[in-house]
């Protein structure tokens, strides 16, 4: 089970989500939705008026993509759902309908819901699969996380750029941080893909109750009013499901500039000032892997290779590197059979 319902209550997600699922719905025109967990029996959020979904989210499971039904009688509504992923693992689906046909434009507002709505649950999960994260160093891993996103964009472009950190660090709530780097790898992807930029630069920027990020390239730039929907959705998804807003300063032809600010008010047990250095290798649960990471770093552990694990955990082998280089970063192994040396003694 991806997470309990009340795990998800204590954390607020349930509200959350059905906060989301009522803007969703007035934006699609009426009707209703349903978001639902892998393995969970019951809906986690579901709002009236909607029709029968039961088959399109059976479908979304085995085929995770979006999925638009038509009604199968005159005057009947179409059903539109659409997967719930975080980076490679499906962690359930969402559908929408009652409220008659859908639109291209319908099609993205979902697809953005749905990416909304995957950062809030794994922002949940952070906490719930480990109670230990909540004061956890994440800071100190934020940092290089960061660094690790802007060196593969630049390594795409071929360009130059840095990371820049202003303010006293510190250790941001969990939600904060999955925003934050999540927000940094979307913004980092379309800058790779649409901004034919010369040279990128990421900030974070730590002030009293909040913590402000800010991407930004040399590039052709676009016009926000004219630009594609899909890429910004899931980036504005992203942030608000952290609970951030955000704005975009973009000219064609003088590139573009993002500010992101998410509030990030003290919390009683949250651990001191960050320390932008490296993790020394420590045992299990000492860091804050994600549940895919834990598992990759196991089969590694068991001396596995990338292929093996691949096929062991239904993903491809791009991803596993992805993965353990992820893995080798938060625990300071330096290779492969350092971490595996280490499982074997632990």
């Amino acid at each position: 089970m991806i997470l309990t319902h009340g795990a998800a209550q204590d954390r607020g997600v349930t509200a959350l989500l059905d906060d989301l699922v009522r803007r969703t719905t007035r934006r699609l025109g009426g009707g209703g939705g349903v978001v639902t967990l892998v393995g969970d029996r019951a809906p986690l959020v579901q709002r009236a008026p909607l029709p029968p979904v039961d088959d399109v989210l059976a479908r979304l499971v085995r085929e995770p993509r979006t999925l638009l039904v038509e009604g199968g009688a005159p005057g009947a509504p179409d059903v539109l759902g659409a997967p719930l992923w975080w980076d490679d693992e499906l962690l359930g689906a969402c559908a929408f309908g009652g409220g008659g046909s859908f639109s291209a434009r319908d099609v993205a507002a979902v697809e953005g819901f749905a990416a909304q709505a995957a950062v809030a649950v794994m922002a949940v999960r952070l906490l719930t699969d480990d109670p230990a994260v909540a004061t956890a160093p994440v800071a100190p891993q934020l940092l290089p996380e960061l660094r690790a996103e802007l060196d593969r964009a630049l390594r795409a472009l071929g360009v130059r750029g840095g990371v820049v950190t202003l303010g006293a660090e510190r250790v941001p709530d969990p939600v904060v941080a999955v925003g934050v780097h999540e927000v940094a790898r979307l913004l980092l992807d379309n800058a790779v893909h649409h901004s034919g930029a010369d040279s990128l630069r990421v900030g974070l920027v730590f002030e009293p109750g909040t913590v402000r990020l800010l991407v930004e390239d040399d590039g052709r730039g676009f016009d926000p009013a004219t630009a594609p929907r899909s890429g910004l959705d899931r980036v504005e998804a992203a942030v608000r499901a952290a609970g951030g807003r955000w704005d975009i300063d973009s000219v064609p032809g003088w590139g573009t500039r993002v500010r992101v600010c998410w509030p990030d008010p003290p919390a009683p047990g949250r651990a001191g000032p960050a320390v932008a250095g490296r993790t020394p290798v420590a045992p299990r649960g000492g860091h804050t892997l994600t549940v895919r990471e834990r598992e990759v770093r196991e089969l590694v552990e068991q001396g596995l290779a990338d292929k093996q694990i691949a096929t062991r955990l239904a993903i491809s082998v791009k991803t596993v590197e992805k993965h353990v280089g992820a893995v080798l970063r938060k625990t300071g192994a330096r290779n492969r059979t350092m971490l595996a040396r280490f499982g074997a003694g632990s």
